[in-house]
C-alpha cells in the first residue's frame, strides 16, 4: 500500500485519502526489467534506479526513475521511494539519438567544422564512406585537405561573410579529393550555426558525380542536336501558342529571306501571308488549334507557295506537327525548299504537252482540251468551233530546201498563229505539217473569218530561202450530238473540200 507523503497525491493526481487506498501495482504500468510486478520486486531488492512507467490519475502515462530503499519502522519493513519524472529527459535522448541517425545515415555528406581552426567536429558515415577516411583521420583534417582548390587562406576568405553575418549561406562547386587521391564533383552548402553561444559551421555536400554525367550527355545531344538543326538543308521553325516564332534555323533564313534576329518573338503568319483575307482565315483556324493542338495540315505534308522577303515566291513542302509544352499547344514546322523541283516538274509538264518543235501544244494535249470544253459546251451551252489548216505542198519544201527549211517554215507559221489567237484558245500540231485551234465560245462564222485571216497573213509572210507558203483550212462548229471523233471529222472534211478547191482555201460548214 501507498504511503504518500502528500507532493505524490498532488503529483498523480490523486487525493491523499485515494491514494493511500492504491497499492504500487495500481500506478505501474511497467518497467524496465519485467512489467509492473518485476518494478515492485526490483524495489525490495533494492534495484537503483529502476526505470518504470506510470499512469496518472487523468490516464496520462510518465517515465520515471526510482530509488528504493527498505525501512524499518514499527516491525515493520516499508520502502522507501525516492521518483523521479525523466519524461521530458527521455524524450530529448530519444530526438538526440533520431538527429544523431539521420546525421549519420543522410545520403549526402555532412561535416561540421569549428570557426577558427577549420577542424572537423563530426563528420557523417556517408562522408566518411565516400572518402575512405576513418573518423579518427577526419578530426585532425580539415575542409582544406578535401578541396585541391583551396588553401587555407582562400577558404577562410570564403567563409568570411558567413562569420561577418553578411550571409546566411553560401552555395558553390567545387571537388573533393579521396583518400586515395581521385577527386569527385560536389555542390557545397555551407552555413554558420550559433548555439548557447558556441558557433561552429556546417556543410552539406552533394555528390553530383551523376549529375554532372548527365550534364554532360545531354550537353552533348544538345550539340549533336544543334549541329542537325544548324546544318539542315531544310528549314526547322517552331511557333508558340501565340503564335510567335521562337525557333528559326539557318535553313529557314535562307528560304525565307528573315534573319533570326527579325523573327524570333514575331507572328509568323503576320510576315508571311500578305492578303489580308487569307490572314483572317488562317487566325480562325490557329483559334481551334490553340484549343486542340489538331488542324486541317496537322500531321500531314503539303506543298504552298509563300513570299520570300525580297518579293519572289517560293515554293516549299511542308510538314506541320504539334506539341504540347507546358499544357500549351505549339507547332513544329519542317519546310523544304521544292523550287527547283517545281521548275524542273514545270519543265516535264511542259514537254509532256508541247511539240519539241513549234514550240505549242501537241495532239494528246488538244485532246484533252477539246474533252473538256465539249463537256464545258453541254453545260453552259456556249458554242465552240474548231479550225484545221495543212501547209500546201510542204513536202516539195522539205525536198527542194532540206528538212532544216522545212522545220524553220513550220516554226515561223507556229509562231505566227501564236501571236494573233487568244491565250483562251487551244493551238496545237495535230502532225506533220497539219496544225488545229481550239477556239471556245465562238461561232462557225467568227471562226471562219479567223481562218481567213490567218489564210491571208500566211500567204503574206516572207520565208528566207523558201520565200512563201500557203496552207488550207476546214472549219467545222460544235453540234450537241457531237462526241470528239465527230467534229474532227467534219473539220477533217472541210479541209480537204479546202484542198480539193485548188489549195489556199478555206471551207467552213
Amino acid at each position: 500500500m501507498l504511503t504518500p507523503t502528500g507532493l505524490p497525491a498532488v503529483s498523480y493526481g490523486y487525493s491523499k485519502e485515494t491514494l493511500l487506498e492504491m497499492n504500487m501495482g495500481a500506478i505501474n504500468v511497467s518497467s524496465s526489467i519485467n512489467g509492473a510486478s518485476g518494478c515492485i520486486k526490483a524495489f525490495k531488492n533494492n534495484c537503483n534506479p529502476c526505470v518504470c512507467v506510470q499512469r496518472l490519475a487523468s490516464g496520462e502515462e510518465r517515465l520515471v526513475e526510482v530509488y528504493s530503499s527498505p525501512v524499518n519502522y514499527q516491525g515493520k519493513v516499508l520502502l522507501y521511494l525516492i521518483i523521479f519524472d525523466i519524461t521530458a529527459r527521455w524524450q530529448s535522448e530519444k530526438e538526440l539519438k533520431f538527429y544523431r541517425y539521420l546525421f549519420e545515415n543522410s545520403l549526402n555528406e555532412i561535416y561540421i567544422f569549428h570557426p577558427e581552426t577549420l577542424k572537423f567536429i563530426a563528420v557523417n558515415r556517408g562522408a566518411r564512406e565516400n572518402l575512405g577516411y576513418s573518423e579518427e583521420e577526419l578530426k585532425e583534417m580539415t575542409p582544406v585537405d578535401l578541396k585541391p582548390g583551396f588553401d587555407f587562406q582562400s577558404f577562410k576568405e570564403l567563409l568570411a561573410p558567413l562569420y561577418e553575418g553578411k550571409q546566411e549561406s553560401i552555395i558553390f562547386n567545387t571537388l573533393h579529393r579521396r583518400k586515395d587521391g581521385s577527386c569527385y564533383p560536389v555542390e557545397v552548402h555551407l552555413q554558420l550555426v550559433e548555439f548557447m553561444k558556441e558557433k561552429v559551421y556546417v556543410a552539406l555536400i552533394i555528390d553530383i558525380t551523376e549529375h554532372k554525367a548527365m550534364e554532360k550527355e545531354l550537353q552533348e545531344r544538345n550539340e549533336i542536336l544543334s549541329t542537325i538543326m544548324e546544318s539542315a538543308r531544310d528549314a526547322i521553325i517552331m511557333i508558340d501558342d501565340k503564335g510567335n516564332v521562337t525557333f528559326w534555323n539557318p535553313a529557314a533564313e535562307r528560304i525565307f529571306g528573315y534573319t533570326k534576329k527579325e523573327v524570333l518573338g514575331k507572328e509568323l503568319h503576320r510576315l508571311m501571308i500578305q492578303d489580308e483575307r487569307l490572314y483572317e482565315v488562317y487566325k480562325e483556324a490557329f483559334k481551334k488549334f490553340q484549343l486542340s493542338g489538331k488542324g486541317s495540315v496537322v500531321g500531314k505534308t503539303i506543298e504552298l507557295k509563300t513570299r520570300h522577303k525580297d518579293g519572289h515566291e517560293v515554293n516549299i513542302e511542308l510538314s506541320l506537327s504539334a506539341e504540347k509544352i507546358k499544357d500549351t499547344w505549339h507547332t513544329l514546322g519542317i519546310a523544304r525548299d521544292i523550287s527547283e523541283r517545281k521548275k524542273y516538274e514545270e519543265l516535264l509538264y511542259r514537254q509532256s504537252i508541247t511539240d519539241p518543235l513549234t514550240n505549242v501544244y501537241n495532239r494528246r494535249f488538244f485532246m484533252q482540251m477539246l474533252e473538256q470544253e465539249m463537256e464545258r459546251t453541254r453545260r453552259n451551252g456556249k458554242p465552240f468551233s474548231i479550225i484545221m489548216f495543212d501547209l500546201d505542198h510542204f513536202k516539195s519544201v522539205n525536198d527542194r530546201f532540206g528538212h532544216a527549211a522545212g522545220d524553220m517554215v513550220l516554226k515561223s507559221v507556229a509562231d505566227m498563229i501564236k501571236g494573233r489567237i487568244r491565250k483562251t484558245d487551244c493551238f496545237a500540231r495535230w502532225g506533220g505539217e497539219e496544225f488545229i485551234i481550239l477556239l471556245p465560245e465562238t461561232t462557225v462564222g467568227d471562226a471562219a473569218s479567223l481562218a481567213e485571216e490567218l489564210r491571208e497573213r500566211l500567204s503574206n509572210m516572207a520565208l528566207l530561202e523558201v520565200g512563201g507558203v500557203t496552207a488550207s483550212f476546214g472549219v467545222a462548229g460544235y453540234r450537241p450530238s457531237d462526241t470528239i471523233d465527230t467534229i474532227l471529222l467534219r473539220a477533217d472534211s472541210m479541209l480537204y473540200e479546202a484542198k480539193a478547191a485548188g489549195r489556199n482555201y478555206i471551207k467552213s460548214e
